[in-house]
């Protein structure tokens, strides 16, 4: 829910208007069909299925997702270089400087493109919806949006927390932030659906990082997809199929948008 308000702000800021009704249902589709489809499908289905229901193009909406994207980026490597450093010491020392040189060498990038993008105007003809949500990210706005995304990882680290705690492995907030803030950036990292793979290797190596064993390792892990996945994934498809035409709609507004 908080997350599909950040998203509605994006959208008017850009001069969108979409229902909350949609927002809402399309942010829970987005997540159910990232669960089953790789390579973050569900940021394209959200595209497909916005378009025709808003008065901007896909370009603007695809914008909306990028900035979303880098608000989240932004708190969870900072929470990951702050906890997992500052706050935890050696927990998160054989990892941080990883991290806190790729994220260096991505921002210079980050840079480098957006003086590209200005010299080339007819490249900056084409990003320029892209690259709106982001460029609004100055002021007010984006405080207010970053602020949104806090709350946004302070309820993910409650979930994880409370997941911990059913399976026996109590967390202090701090150690609930590094274990969320640590399987968030393994997510970055290109993968299956649901973020098989990096996910559950995150998880692992915090559980043991903090002092669990491998056997509570394994059954957090179970327990952290059945909680994350399966509700929302069922939920999703299910409004997928009931709202939106199910996935035969999706296909023929795909192959529109490639003839187009």
């Amino acid at each position: 829910m908080v997350r599909a308000e950040r998203w509605e702000r994006l959208l008017v800021r850009d001069g969108a208007h979409a229902s909350r009704a949609d927002l809402y249902a399309l942010t829970v589709v987005g997540y159910a069909v990232n669960n089953v489809l790789p390579a973050r499908a569900g940021d394209a289905a959200r595209v497909l299925l916005l378009a025709p229901r808003t008065d901007v193009g896909r370009r603007t909406i695809l914008g909306t997702l990028l900035a979303e994207r880098l608000l989240d980026v932004a708190v969870i490597v900072s929470l990951f270089l702050i906890v997992g450093y500052a706050l935890l010491g050696e927990v998160g020392a054989g990892s941080v400087e990883v991290v806190a040189a790729v994220t260096v060498g991505g921002a210079l990038l980050a840079v480098l493109a957006v003086v590209l993008v200005r010299r080339n105007a007819r490249l900056h003809a084409l990003l320029e919806p892209v690259l709106s949500s982001t460029l609004n990210l100055r002021g007010r706005h984006g405080l207010v949006l970053l602020a949104i995304t806090v709350v946004i990882w302070a309820i993910e680290t409650g979930v994880w927390m409370s997941v911990g705690a059913s399976v026996g492995f109590g967390m202090t907030p701090i150690e609930g932030a590094y274990l969320v803030a640590l399987a968030s950036v393994f997510s970055l990292i290109p993968s299956g659906p649901g973020y098989a793979g990096t996910q559950d290797t995150a998880a692992a190596f915090g559980i043991r990082a903090l002092g669990g064993s491998g056997q509570v390792a394994v059954s957090y892990i179970l327990m952290i997809r059945f909680v994350l996945l399966v509700p929302i994934t069922l939920l999703g498809l299910a409004l997928l199929a009931v709202r939106y035409g199910g996935v035969r709609r999706l296909r023929g507004l795909r192959a529109q948008g490639t003839t187009a």
